[in-house]
């Protein structure tokens, strides 16, 4: 998964990931102001930062341009005057990735990106060994069936959203598993679900609310008689007032409680039944219909036919056997992923479509799939068939995707080649070429699918886990 995301860091240039030339100034002066990267402007409003910070996405919106038109060594300051400067984001991502920032803008950017993929596998690495073996299912399923395509572009970039899909994917199962377990690793479970709250509420407002909804759904499924709450109760009650006070200190919470700043005059009545209706379009949006970067660069239908197939497909899969608990978990799940982007848009007076983004919904849709896939019979309902279809389906998507994503750079999407290098206008200085970034990142991404079609082969018995008791006995048998 590393090298897979490292791959997509190479795979588009400086500025490529949607509202970059806010982010990136942003992560310039987020350990404040440093001589030759974060100056004052004489504005409180703006700050001073290296020129080719502010005018990266020169090739935004128009999908034939390429990224030749960025002039890397542009010298001289220029005034960002759109970004973090007052506060509108939460400071923990901008912080982290200004300390890779530095006069190499591009250079810089990469850095970034691949440390930003890495603290990503890290923490989805280290919450898979920390969770008990019967709930491990539930994030590699959810994480890999929201993956492809937006998922594994926002992952390797220099966007916040980053950490909100990681917070989501990590956070609440962390929050759950702290009533399945016991002593050292109901600790360490606990400290990783802070430690997401931390990371999706510092980047963005909405993640801190989703922190909030995850620890409802933890609680509406692990609280149960004999279960011992001191632990759990703690760690949510610190994911709560993480994700309260960050989102109270970020000036983005009042778009979120009184919708994005628009000029639009009120919804009709239509409108709103008509946006209701068409939520689902979000979701669909999210597999790649609704674009890469800024929204311009829309891969092959193909795409979003094979990945929502096989998100369609956790769904259905997960919800074979399904409890009272879980069933009002999911419904809990499906009904936020409705109601929250219908009421962003009502107050937005926003039509469907515009304005309320389908990465914004990632969190919610992957806890959706993971609490579908909570379920101690998961593992035996994928094996066979169903996973090697599944694999293999988002293998080709993915590697699809990739090489749509890297021509649109190179040449723009108006000329088409096997070799996404062919003919390239645009390329880091010194990287791998196109054609060997592509090939490697499909290979990688097919490669964790061969692995976990030989790790699921061999049947394991799954009782029913009522208890953290029933949850240790399961392990041993696993083992």
């Amino acid at each position: 998964m590393f090298i897979t995301l490292v791959c997509w860091s190479f795979a588009s240039p400086v500025g490529s990931s949607p509202d970059d030339n806010f982010h990136l100034p942003s992560i310039w002066c987020g350990l404040g102001e440093r001589p030759g990267l974060c100056e004052d402007s004489g504005d409180p409003d703006t700050r001073m930062v290296p020129k080719p910070v502010t005018t990266a996405s020169c090739y935004a919106f128009d999908a034939t341009e390429d990224g030749s038109c960025w002039n890397a060594d542009a010298p001289g300051m220029a005034e960002a005057d759109w970004m973090n400067a007052i506060g509108l984001y939460p400071p923990v991502f901008y912080a982290t990735m200004s300390v890779f920032a530095g006069p190499d803008i591009s250079l810089s950017v990469l850095m970034m990106r691949i440390v930003n993929s890495a603290i990503v596998v890290g923490l989805l690495t280290a919450t898979f060994f920390a969770l008990p073996r019967s709930i491990r299912p539930s994030l590699v399923i959810s994480t890999l069936a929201m993956s492809v395509p937006l998922g594994l572009f926002v992952l390797a970039s220099t966007n916040p959203s980053s950490w909100a899909f990681v917070s989501a994917a990590t956070l609440w199962l962390c929050v759950y598993a702290t009533t399945k377990t016991t002593g050292r690793r109901q600790l360490v479970v606990a400290a990783l679900a802070v430690l997401a709250a931390v990371m999706g509420a510092g980047a963005r407002a909405d993640a801190a609310v989703y922190a909030v909804f995850g620890v409802v759904i933890a609680i509406v499924l692990g609280l149960r008689r004999g279960v011992k709450l001191l632990v759990p109760a703690i760690t949510a009650g610190l994911v709560v007032v993480i994700s309260a006070v960050f989102y109270l200190t970020a000036g983005q919470a009042d778009a979120l409680a009184s919708g994005l700043p628009t000029d639009n005059p009120p919804l009709t009545g239509a409108q709103h039944l008509a946006n209701f209706l068409g939520v689902p379009i979000l979701w669909w949006g999210a597999f790649g219909p609704s674009g890469l970067g800024w929204l311009d660069t829309v891969p092959p239908a193909m795409v979003g036919a094979l990945a929502f197939g096989v998100f369609a497909a956790s769904l259905f899969i997960g919800v074979r056997r399904l409890g009272l608990r879980r069933a009002v978990a999911l419904a809990l799940a499906f009904a936020a992923l409705w109601v929250v982007p219908f009421v962003m848009l009502a107050q937005s007076r926003a039509l469907v479509g515009t304005h309320v983004q389908s990465r914004y919904l990632l969190p919610l849709m992957i806890i959706l799939v993971a609490v579908a896939s909570l379920s101690p019979w998961v593992i035996g309902e994928w094996r066979g068939p169903r996973s090697i279809i599944a694999g293999g389906a988002l293998a080709i998507a993915m590697s699809v995707a990739l090489h749509a994503n890297i021509r649109r750079y190179t040449t723009g999407l108006d000329s088409n080649a096997a070799d996404p290098g062919l003919g390239a206008a645009w390329w880091w200085a010194a990287a791998p070429s196109p054609l060997a970034v592509w090939v490697i990142g499909s290979l990688a991404f097919a490669a964790v699918f061969v692995l976990l079609a030989s790790v699921i082969r061999r049947p394991v018995a799954a009782p029913a886990l009522h208890t953290p008791v029933a949850a240790r006995e399961a392990d041993r048998a696993a083992v």
